[in-house]
């Protein structure tokens, strides 16, 4: 290969290169463009670029809250009294009880499930959930409530949903 096919063939290189970046590097619809991947350069070297911003950043994970939560609790089992043994637990922990415990809608229920409130205030609601979950009711599943869930009031940011894995438990049995 003589002299000036080498130049080309490097000129050309470089074009490309550049066309490339310019593409990937602009955007016509205001967001930044795919972040490309680190190549190798001459003296073994790597170039990189930063992730493209986003446009906000994740909020912290809210501390979860005893004080002043309201909650309710339902049976989903045919265990008498222990949807209301799931409420005395949570009241003496500190939970505020929004109305007396009842039955749930439906029955059979095996695993507890801990529902929370998706509001605007979603995230402390979900934070308070998923402590209730793990400190309360091992390994019980955190949900989004159903707003049109039977007798929930619109006061409750909780529900749990005592399930058969915790039913006997609760009521001594």
């Amino acid at each position: 290969m003589n002299l000036s096919t080498g130049r080309v063939l490097v000129i050309v290189a470089l074009i490309v290169v550049g066309l490339a970046i310019l593409a990937n590097g602009f955007s016509d619809s205001g967001t930044t463009g795919a972040a490309l991947t680190p190549t190798p350069s001459g003296g073994g070297h790597t170039t990189s670029t930063t992730p493209p911003p986003t446009s906000a950043p994740p909020s912290p994970t809210p501390a979860p809250q005893t004080k002043g939560v309201l909650f309710m609790a339902m049976n989903g089992t045919d265990v008498p009294g222990a949807g209301a043994a799931a409420q005395t637990k949570l009241s003496n922990a500190g939970y505020t009880v929004a109305t007396p415990a009842i039955d749930a809608p439906t029955s059979g229920i095996k695993k507890t499930i801990v529902y929370y409130r998706n509001d605007d205030n979603a995230p402390q609601n979900l934070s308070n959930a998923n402590y209730v979950a793990q400190h309360y009711f091992k390994h019980a599943d955190v949900k989004p409530l159903d707003p049109s869930m039977q007798g929930v009031p619109k006061s409750a940011t909780l529900v749990v949903v005592v399930g058969e894995d915790y039913a006997q438990q609760l009521v001594g049995g």
